[in-house]
């Protein structure tokens, strides 16, 4: 479903120009969910923003269903790590953004609102604004609001980092159900090793930068998976062990590990 050719992308700062990812070959099939981990600054989100539409590789091809990705890509859906919930707008209006954008009535985005609404487990606080929500709440109304506009993929940056570990449990298990549900594809963008494990039918390990892919790794934990327990298998022990090692090489180089 997607392609990623040796694909490559450079930034110019301040007069001085460096590579943030470099020959980036990846394939991902359809309703597949794979997650990406590596260190900070190694391109990750770059790779997301390439698949998106919103920058330009210096090198190498996506392609998205046999077509070259060359403008923005409106098959994908992006949550990224803030909400971007705008504060004067209730619950259900800001996840009618996008159907709103596409020109939907009245009555379908109240049908498809009310939906997506119920799917995130926040049905009863539709005329509810940003500000009166917790944290966990906002980031469902984020997913609501994405799968609303129905798109074939969802491009997930980091979305649950900035929660606490319960939470993070609690949304990756609903994300789990929702991706069930949906069969959605799946680009998933973390920092958590272990979250990294839970959610990946496979996980991709990125280089320090310029990041490049250095291994991707099969999760064989059968589905469905208590997120909670997962960790506790002999597998997930495995894959941790076999993920860390290639991990723990980038950051010894950097100097940030022994």
């Amino acid at each position: 479903m997607i392609q990623f050719n040796n694909v490559s992308k450079r930034f110019t700062r301040e007069g001085k120009s460096f590579w943030a990812a470099q020959n980036i070959n990846l394939d991902i099939q359809e309703g597949e969910f794979i997650t990406v981990i590596g260190p900070s600054g190694c391109g990750k989100s770059t790779v997301l923003n390439m698949c998106a539409g919103l920058m330009k590789s210096n090198g190498g091809e996506i392609y998205y269903r046999g077509k070259l990705v060359e403008k923005t890509n409106t098959n994908v859906g992006y949550m990224t790590q803030k909400d971007n919930l705008l504060p004067w707008r209730t619950v259900k209006q800001n996840v009618e953004i996008g159907l709103e954008i596409k020109g939907v009535s009245a009555k379908e985005r109240e049908i498809e609102s009310a939906k997506y609404i119920e799917m995130v487990g926040l049905k009863g606080f539709e005329k509810h604004y940003p500000q009166e929500l917790s944290g966990g709440m906002r980031k469902r109304v984020s997913l609501a609001k994405i799968l609303a506009y129905h798109p074939e993929t969802l491009l997930m940056d980091e979305p649950f980092g900035a929660l606490d570990a319960q939470l993070r449990l609690i949304l990756q298990d609903k994300l789990l159900q929702i991706w069930k549900e949906t069969k959605k594809t799946i680009i998933f963008v973390t920092h958590d090793l272990e979250e990294a494990i839970t959610l990946g039918d496979r996980v991709a390990v990125f280089s320090k930068r310029p990041g490049t892919i250095k291994l991707i790794q099969d999760v064989n934990i059968p589905r469905p998976r208590d997120t909670f327990n997962v960790r506790f298998t002999d597998e997930f022990a495995n894959v941790h062990a076999k993920l860390w090692e290639a991990l723990k090489e980038e950051f010894i180089e950097e100097g940030n590990v022994g």
